[in-house]
């Protein structure tokens, strides 16, 4: 449960043990130990060599759920790599893949030093906000209290940035609600998370529920205008998108977006917003997968709850052949979302 595939050498690793007690290696060391099946690029008899002479190395081979194995091939891995993999790479190696976090979505360290980045998703990539109407600001001011001034999705996202990224969901019961307020909502939202210059096509799935109290709101010809506008958008990257409707409401109670290396929530949802500005008084967060990574027990993480998440989705996703009836129809481009696979 939440492994990541780390792919690396064996000098590397070796590296980021050795330095281990410092940051940001020691949260990068943490991330390996906490959530990583390791793929090394060395020979199998060079591995136990150093598993001997190395204690780190041989705790992290006896850790019960997750593995180490040699002979892997960092090259191939990533040219067709999953949502979520890690490659810590350093020169000469990383010098072909400089540029794919920010062109393929992808985490790739291109240095010792470049670890820093990793560090930062542990400590720096976490955002709690807060939506306030107009009148709750208003009490605020009155009372020379402090306040965020959020009046949009841009302004929740700008702070903060989300590479690397490729994919998305977004899980919402509700934000089809008031369809055209659309452009306020999640076409704000879909502006603010797809990056600029992606080499690959952007993966975007959206789970709505289909109950008996909606059946009216989400019928495939208004999905099907809402793909077509979000093609629409002109945004800085090709996307794929489709739209998923389903008849369990409580699996999709709870409003996410789940990333590549991040989940965001929003208590009111992602409809919060209309053309008047916000609706509810809402709070929610943007948190890496890594948060606090360093503190938080191995079982327990961030990254946990994204796979957890995710399963939920899967189970929706996969019932497209009708196993439990959950599924109710599917528009959009025809893809495998790189988070779902």
């Amino acid at each position: 449960m939440a492994a990541h595939k780390i792919y690396c050498t064996l000098q590397t690793l070796s590296e980021v043990i050795r330095l281990r007690k410092d940051r940001p290696y020691s949260s990068a060391f943490s991330v390996i130990d906490k959530l990583c099946d390791i793929k090394l690029e060395c020979e199998i008899s060079e591995f136990e060599k150093l598993r001997v002479a190395n204690p780190i190395i041989n705790k992290l081979f006896k850790r019960g759920s997750k593995s180490i194995s040699c002979r892997a091939s960092i090259d191939k891995a990533i040219i067709n790599p999953n949502a979520d993999d890690i490659f810590l790479m350093t020169p000469p190696n990383s010098r072909l893949y400089s540029e794919y976090r920010e062109k393929m979505g992808l985490l790739v360290t291109s240095s010792l030093t470049d670890i820093q980045f990793i560090d930062n998703l542990c400590h720096i990539h976490f955002r709690p906000y807060t939506l306030l109407p107009e009148k709750q600001k208003q009490r605020l001011r009155a009372h020379e209290e402090d306040f965020e001034d959020i009046t949009s999705w841009k302004e929740v996202f700008d702070p903060i940035k989300l590479v690397p990224i490729n994919s998305a969901i977004i899980i919402d019961n509700y934000i089809f609600n008031e369809f055209e307020q659309r452009d306020a909502t999640l076409y704000s939202i879909i502006r603010s998370i797809v990056p600029n210059g992606l080499k690959i096509p952007f993966h975007l799935t959206i789970f709505v529920n289909r109950g008996s109290d909606n059946v009216h709101k989400i019928t495939k010809k208004k999905m099907e205008q809402v793909v077509d506008e979000i093609h629409g958008l002109n945004l800085g990257s090709e996307i794929k998108v489709s739209i998923i409707a389903h008849t369990i409401k409580d699996t999709t109670h709870d409003r996410n977006i789940l990333t590549n290396y991040h989940i965001i929530s929003s208590g009111k949802g992602f409809g919060n917003f209309g053309h008047n500005g916000v609706k509810d008084i809402a709070q929610g967060s943007i948190t890496s997968t890594f948060h606090n990574i360093n503190f938080l027990p191995s079982s327990a993480t961030i990254k946990h709850q994204h796979s957890i998440i995710l399963d939920w989705m899967r189970d929706i996703y996969i019932d497209k052949k009708g196993m439990n009836s959950i599924y109710a129809f599917e528009v959009g481009d025809k893809f495998d979302n790189r988070l779902l696979c």
